[in-house]
């Protein structure tokens, strides 16, 4: 049984299935069910055409296959680039021990990767965890190479060593990124997913159905559903069709051939979800536990067995103590080097601006900062000088889904030269003078105006617990092309599980996402 949080709205893989004995659980599972209303036939039929694709098995094998030939090839040429750095080319007496030291470097990579769970396909293709884990594994090789090295009075040149396992460390996670990419590319198309058979009440299923439809590069799609509250042949979101009531769950994964059973919310009891796992025995399905528990990234979740029964912790969100200093020394850090090493092409953007359009070169603007405190945040003006009193005739021309934000993709108020710096974001660039004064952080949630903060929802408000940022996780996931819901759904998230590492993740997309223009209007 696999437990799963769904919390970041972006889930991981879920695994490949294990090989089982058949007849493991022949004398374990509870008396079958009683018949019930079995789904039309037309329903199982249109599950099927669903499901009908490469097994599992096959493409996992692929894909690790594909992992580890990468990882090789890139531990190859690491230690190629860190030995004629260091040593020049291999002389022919140093052939034989070039070949020993590479094939014994490369098996011990690949060792120390498969012990971080770097070919776990649960934990790869999404999220940041595969990154983490390739990381963890070249430290535990650099560690295991010292120790050995230590005890068997081996003489190994330490720049050899500084050099190969840092160079090994970015060859591999480029092309880790370049496989992911292309696993991406599959599973838009259809290919390389698991199915799924969504258990639970009508609303767990609905959510957990909206949660794989958010990313479906998690290669996840629920094709059916058996609840309680819902008439089987029903449809629930997105035509997933109810199949049956919970009881004869297994009977309906085994009937439209489903690779995983999972359990959506905490609608059903302890004793049912162990039932439906001994049903599951011996059927090579995999059970997955999706909690109601949301927008929680994995390092806030903490599950430890008391009596067999696994305890969920949820760390409390941080908006205080040393990761905020650090944050802090981060912004005015960075903010700081960009001011000055760009000084010269702010003063000619800000003089562009001036001489192409009337009025100031900066404009100033009345926003609301953390916990709700009035702030000013600069940008170079992008629009017209009498932008703000021409707004009241555009409301009705809004594109933005939710009516809280106004957006328009051709907007009259927006100068010639303003487009170009909305494009790649440079209007933005004086905001980090509010970063060095401390109202504003390089990475949070957008600066939403006073007007804004009047139609919030109480939960909404929770977005000014933090200092807003000059880019975020709106920012790059798609900027203006997201709805209200969306953009606030994103920044909550951050407001919940925000970290350095996070906020450097979010600092590198960003570039990504100036330079693809996306959304950026």
């Amino acid at each position: 049984m696999t437990d799963l949080a769904f919390g970041h709205g972006v889930p991981e893989s879920l695994g490949v299935p294990e090989p089982v004995d058949p007849g493991a659980a022949a004398t374990a599972l509870p008396p079958a069910p009683a018949p019930a209303a079995a789904p039309a036939a037309a329903t199982v039929d249109a599950v099927r055409s669903v499901v009908a694709r490469e097994p599992v098995a096959r493409w996992s094998r692929q894909y690790v296959a594909t992992l580890v030939l990468s990882d090789a090839a890139c531990a190859i040429a690491a230690i190629a680039a860190a030995w004629g750095i260091r040593f020049g080319f291999p002389s022919d007496s140093q052939v034989g021990t070039y070949v020993l030291l590479s094939g014994l470097f490369t098996l011990g990579w690949l060792l120390a990767v498969q012990l971080a769970r770097g070919y776990d396909l649960r934990t790869v293709t999404a999220g940041p965890r595969e990154y983490h884990f390739m990381l963890k594994a070249a430290l535990n090789l650099a560690g295991s190479v010292a120790i050995v090295a230590y005890f068997s009075h081996l003489l190994l040149a330490r720049t050899f060593l500084a050099l190969v396992i840092p160079l090994g460390v970015v060859l591999q996670m480029l092309a880790r990124y370049a496989v992911r990419r292309t696993v991406h590319i599959r599973r838009a198309n259809g290919e390389w997913t698991r199915t799924i058979l969504a258990v639970g009440t009508s609303e767990s299923v609905r959510h957990l159905v909206d949660v794989t439809v958010r990313n479906p590069h998690a290669g996840l799609v629920v094709v059916g559903a058996c609840v309680e509250d819902a008439e089987p042949n029903s449809f629930l979101a997105r035509d997933v069709p109810v199949l049956g009531d919970v009881r004869h769950a297994a009977n309906a994964a085994a009937e439209i051939g489903a690779d995983i059973v999972a359990v959506a919310g905490s609608g059903l009891g302890p004793q049912r979800i162990r039932e439906l796992g001994w049903q599951l025995e011996g059927t090579g399905r995999n059970m997955v536990m999706a909690p109601g528990l949301t927008e929680v990234a994995g390092p806030r979740v903490h599950v430890t067995p008391v009596e067999g029964l696994p305890l969920m912790w949820v760390d409390q969100p941080q908006f205080a103590g040393v990761k905020r200093t650090a944050k802090r020394a981060l912004d005015v850090l960075v903010s700081a080097t960009l001011l000055l090493l760009g000084a010269p092409f702010l003063l000619l953007i800000g003089l562009v601006v001036r001489l192409t359009s009337a009025g100031p070169a900066l404009y100033r603007s009345q926003r609301i900062g953390l916990n709700g405190n009035l702030i000013t945040v600069y940008k170079f003006r992008s629009m017209y000088a009498d932008a703000d009193s021409r707004l009241t005739a555009l409301v009705e021309l809004n594109e933005v889904e939710g009516g809280v934000l106004f957006k328009m993709r051709t907007d009259p108020r927006v100068t010639v030269v303003g487009r170009y710096l909305r494009k790649f974001s440079i209007d933005e660039l004086p905001q980090l003078l509010n970063v060095l004064a401390g109202s504003m952080s390089l990475v949070g949630p957008r600066p939403p105006l006073p007007t804004e903060v009047e139609r919030y929802h109480s939960h909404v408000h929770r977005r000014l617990l933090v200092k807003p940022g000059m880019t975020g996780l709106w920012q790059v996931s798609g900027r203006s092309d997201l709805s209200w819901d969306e953009a606030v759904r994103l920044d909550l998230y951050y407001v919940e599980n925000w970290s350095l590492g996070f906020d450097v993740a979010i600092i590198l997309r960003t570039v990504w996402a100036v330079l693809r223009s996306r959304g950026a209007y």
